[in-house]
């Protein structure tokens, strides 16, 4: 391999089903090479013989810093979904062995992407107009894929580790327009249909969308700009869609007064057409401060979580101090899955109150935290976390949190 790259080797990965244990008789076995050197990529194909038996080996040799880099970004194969993905480190040059050592790989979530949606729907509906039935069943099939990009704020996280199970994944979303499942199967080609059967589903994904994500429009906003997000506010989406919708020459119906969906508050229900799936994860009214959030599903062992003290919204507040030091790096929030989660991977998670989902330290920075010991306080409201850190702890680029001293004024205690 070195010859064949022609820059040094600093690691070699084993990804894939044979990472996940999840291998058969048929599985590929897929290498991550990691050189060093400038920006570097390439793919090369074995077939390996041993005993008789043919084994195709898929080996990826790329530059180590762009691996790294990658793992900021989303999977282009994950449905927008965020990825947590199993990987055996094979060899490791010792220098970049603290970086490349992950148990799991990590990639986040795309961001909501309505826009992509939209225009998606609006291409469908031109080669609708057009009469060209292969354009249509192209667009509808990449609306399928961006939908549940889009619907990712509204629903539970969940974090995926193979493309199958992101599929399986992206069907089940609790949250989503009625007959959902059936109609992404329908546009992603998966179920047979005419392709006036293919573009209603198409009309029916976007129109039963716009009604859940509506209480999310600040985080369309971040994404797609203030407009946009105001459109989907104020109803000028839902009419869009209805235009599209309606047969070229068709006089519009009247304007109906729209039924605005309520942002939901913490620990209530917002009636949304979705049988059976009340949305659940909005925003907490600040009037109702102590109001509980339902409980996220968690595999916590059942004895610790009995000794957890949580927060209305089911947290417990975690500080992070480096192993080594014991210099105090970051406080941030844990509730019963993430703290499985960092207790299983060895991997520092955590849950976010603002995008409420769960986060890796270091997925997107590369400032992994490597978990060597977690300790319960005496009241069961705390937890202390201690790391191995990569890099800086703070989103600033400082190494903790507390640099910001604060003039102490009181007079020197004495014995």
């Amino acid at each position: 391999m070195r010859q064949t790259v022609e820059r040094p080797v600093v690691g070699i990965l084993l990804r894939g089903s044979h990472a996940r244990r999840a291998a058969t008789a048929h599985s590929d076995v897929d290498l991550d090479v990691l050189v060093g050197g400038a920006p570097y990529a390439a793919r090369r194909a074995y077939l390996a013989e041993s005993a008789g038996r043919v084994t195709h080996v898929s080996v990826a040799a790329r530059d180590v810093r762009s691996w790294v880099h990658r793992l900021g970004e989303p999977a282009d194969w994950a449905f927008g979904l965020p990825v947590t993905a199993p990987a055996r480190l094979l060899w490791a040059d010792p220098h970049w062995r603290p970086r490349i050592d992950l148990p799991v790989l990590c990639q986040p979530a795309e961001p909501p992407r309505l826009e992509e949606l939209i225009a998606t729907l609006g291409k469908a509906a031109s080669a609708r107009a057009a009469s060209d039935r292969l354009g249509v069943r192209l667009a509808v099939a990449d609306l399928a894929r961006l939908c549940p990009s889009v619907l990712r704020p509204a629903n539970p996280s969940v974090r995926v580790h193979s493309r199958r199970a992101a599929f399986a994944a992206a069907l089940e979303l609790p949250v989503a327009p009625p007959g959902y499942r059936a109609d992404m199967l329908l546009c992603l080609g998966l179920r047979p249909g005419a392709t006036g059967q293919l573009w209603a589903a198409a009309v029916r994904l976007v129109a039963g969308t716009l009604p859940l994500i509506r209480p999310y429009a600040e985080e369309i906003a971040e994404v797609a700009g203030a407009d946009l997000a105001a459109a989907l506010v104020d109803g000028r989406l839902d009419r869009y869609v209805a235009q599209l919708a309606r047969p070229a020459g068709l006089a519009p119906q009247p304007r109906r007064e729209r039924s605005p969906v309520p942002a939901p508050r913490a620990g209530q229900l917002v009636t949304v057409p979705v049988p059976d799936s009340p949305v659940t994860g909005g925003p907490n009214d600040p009037s109702d401060p102590v109001a509980p959030v339902p409980a996220r599903p968690s595999r916590l062992d059942p004895a610790i979580a009995a000794q957890l003290r949580r927060t209305a919204d089911g947290l417990v507040a975690a500080v992070v101090r480096a192993h080594d030091s014991g210099e105090v790096l970051m406080v941030a929030w844990m509730d019963d899955e993430a703290l499985h989660r960092t207790l299983t991977t060895g991997r520092a998670t955590y849950w976010s109150r603002s995008r409420r989902e769960y986060w890796v330290k270091g997925a997107t920075s590369g400032h992994h935290q490597y978990v060597r010991s977690v300790a319960l306080d005496c009241d069961g409201d705390a937890l202390l976390v201690s790391v191995d850190q990569v890099g800086a702890a703070c989103h600033t680029g400082h190494r903790t949190c507390f640099f910001t001293d604060l003039p102490v004024t009181a007079p020197e205690a004495r014995p």
